[in-house]
């Protein structure tokens, strides 16, 4: 039998006086399957840590954290930590470059994960994000780290109908892929930004037409730059993270269409863990359940590596 058992008379009689102001009576509570366990074993239960990783969340262009609000809810639900923010580029005019953002997600979203909290990190790119945040991984790996004699890594990469730039070339974003952006991009040079006068068609088609309209509320210009400056070299194709890769092809992509998902990939010359999901581009937003399942299944692949 359950028996929920607040867990105040615990840290009276089996907790030391440092655990016990670690501890709120009135905020946990202990579930016991025995109450004639001892003390120590109560003690043992409480105080386990979560070894599960972090998702770090980056968001692909144009978009913020909030877009991915409930699939980071879904995940958080499955035990999961998860860090998201918005990148630097995003909301500028300035000469914020992608190697800016590579830079910002690797200091502040990877590394206070990995040497403050000490924590397993995968991380999850989407679109555009697919570029700085695998050139943010460089020597993160769990082969990388363990040589430097850190405990914690990066355990996989999970890309969202993400851009796969090798990068470390000199190219640009736009020369990268054959000197022209998308259709339902335009350029304003005067305020140094990129913007989509109708981000619906491209990137919420397959959304119900009120959560459509919040979505494009939400979307925010990037910085030209970003399209402009040198890609910075990728980590997918580097020895420590073969076979902890993943990419997940969006059938439906009306913004990044699925012919050229699979040209990326083929053209990129690694073997990848795929899988489908029949949405558009913002399957966090057509289908969060559905990827949730993705991740998490993926997840558990790179735990056990």
């Amino acid at each position: 039998m359950l028996i929920p058992v607040p867990c105040f008379p615990l840290i009276s009689d089996g907790l030391t006086t440092q655990e016990q102001k670690l501890l709120h009576p009135t905020m946990i509570c202990v579930v016991m399957e025995d109450m004639g366990k001892t003390f120590q074993e109560q003690k043992k239960f409480v105080m386990a840590p979560s070894t599960k990783p972090v998702f770090v969340l980056v968001p692909g262009g144009a978009q913020t954290p909030s877009h991915y609000a409930y699939l980071q809810h879904l995940l958080l639900g499955e035990g999961y930590g998860v860090l998201s923010a918005l990148l630097p580029t995003i909301g500028t005019g300035a000469s914020v470059t992608v190697e800016d953002d590579t830079e910002y997600i690797r200091s502040r979203m990877l590394l206070p994960v990995l040497d403050i909290e000490h924590r397993d990190v995968i991380m999850i790119s989407h679109s555009y994000s697919g570029m700085p945040a695998s050139a943010a991984a460089h020597g993160l790996s769990k082969t990388d780290r363990a040589a430097a004699g850190k405990t914690t890594s990066v355990l996989g990469q999970i890309f969202i109908a993400a851009i796969l730039a090798r990068g470390g070339d000199g190219k640009d974003v736009v020369a990268t892929f054959g000197g022209q952006l998308p259709p339902h991009i335009q350029i304003d040079e005067k305020e140094n930004l990129i913007k989509c006068e109708d981000p619906k068609p491209p990137l919420y088609h397959d959304l119900p037409p009120a959560l459509a309209d919040a979505a494009v509320l939400s979307c925010i210009s990037q910085s030209l730059t970003a399209f402009q400056s040198p890609c910075p070299a990728a980590t997918w194709h580097a020895e420590a993270f073969k076979g902890r890769c993943a990419y997940v092809r969006t059938v439906n992509d009306r913004a990044v269409p699925y012919e050229v998902q699979n040209m990326m990939l083929e053209g990129s010359g690694q073997e990848w863990i795929t899988r489908d999901i029949e949405t558009g581009h913002s399957a966090q937003l057509a289908a969060p359940e559905a990827l949730s399942s993705i991740i998490i299944e993926l997840a558990h692949q790179f735990e056990v590596m």
